[in-house]
């Protein structure tokens, strides 16, 4: 009889059944239990065997514990603000509960979410990242864009801290103030400045040359500083474009091993008007469309729990690249 083991799920941003339903189509998922957790009701969860609601994401990590030794959990995978969690490192380790939250502990969380520390630390080992000025003050704003407006066409800026882009703007000196009504990513470099001394406690953000070529994001599976497979996505108007060899690549491997990473990560990065690519930031936890990646034949979810479970997986052709497109559904509530 084949060994069974206990997966939990915990609370991730948009893409949580993404990777329960992953694993579910794995070669191996006959060996799993799946457990899965949210602090808000998820209509596409709460139908699911072992669904528990969680309390909110800053005070799970106790709970998760308790929950994981209680059901005698193998593996807590967790996809949103792990650094509640690797305060327990050590304790889920005590009970053989291998805890994977996108690095291997907080300081290289830290030093990931760290927008600017991050660029330092890319710069020192000459990885290509984007130049960046720090500003925490309305004095040392106006300094950062003055310097840089003179070796750059266009700036942008963003803060040193967040999520999803929230923040980020282009810096047009002769845009219209109302523009910043108009487009959610454009504003007038003085109306920046004059918004940014109106804090009663300035944000530390960013200050850099805004790149003007194409994007892409890579999808990756990694164990303890090793990539295990990557795939990287375009994004283009109405679909995506998934690649399993891409420039980027050996670039992710060095970020990898230079920031532990740890689990199922994403890292962006952005083409220069020479066309070279340029690191964005790694995301400690999966992108909201890695999902996208399953259609080149590789399943990243499987690829990293096989590896962390010592588990054969049995791999698909590979197609790549290949061009996904998105589709919506809707779920039915109980009133």
């Amino acid at each position: 009889m084949l060994q069974q083991y206990k997966i939990w799920i915990a609370e991730c941003y948009s893409c949580q059944i993404d990777i329960i339903e992953l694993l579910k189509n794995s070669i191996f998922s006959t060996q799993l239990a799946v457990y899965t957790s949210h602090s808000r009701n998820r209509p596409e969860l709460i139908n699911l065997e072992h669904y528990f609601e969680q309390p909110k994401i800053s005070e799970s990590a106790p709970w998760l514990l308790q929950k994981c030794i209680e059901h005698k959990i193998n593996i807590l995978f967790a996809g949103k603000h792990s650094q509640y969690l690797e305060s327990l490192r050590p304790e889920f380790e005590a009970h053989q509960i291998t805890l994977i939250t996108g690095a291997v502990n907080h300081d290289f969380h830290d030093l990931i979410n760290n927008k600017y520390q991050f660029t330092l630390k890319c710069e020192a080992q000459n990885l290509p990242a984007i130049p960046a000025r720090l500003a925490n003050s309305t004095e040392s704003l106006q300094i950062a864009i003055d310097e840089l407006q003179q070796q750059h066409t266009e700036l942008c800026v963003k803060p040193v801290y967040g999520v999803y882009g929230a923040g980020f703007l282009r810096l047009q000196n002769h845009v219209n103030y109302f523009k910043t009504f108009e487009s959610a990513f454009k504003c007038n470099t003085q109306q920046f400045i004059e918004a940014y001394s109106q804090q009663e406690k300035p944000i530390k953000y960013l200050v850099m040359p805004y790149l003007a070529g194409r994007e892409c994001s890579v999808d990756i599976a990694c164990s303890n500083g090793k990539i295990i497979a990557q795939v990287t996505r375009i994004k283009h108007d109405y679909f995506q474009e998934c690649y399993l060899e891409h420039p980027c690549h050996q670039t992710c491997i060095e970020l990898v091993a230079l920031f532990q990473c740890d689990g199922l990560i994403n890292i962006q990065f952005k083409q220069d008007q020479d066309l070279n690519w340029h690191i964005l930031e790694i995301n400690p936890r999966p992108a909201g469309g890695f999902a996208y990646s399953k259609h080149t034949g590789v399943n990243l979810v499987a690829e990293l729990f096989a590896e962390k479970l010592n588990l054969q997986l049995q791999r698909n052709e590979p197609q790549s690249p290949v061009k996904a497109f998105p589709l919506s559904y809707s779920v039915k509530m109980d009133l």
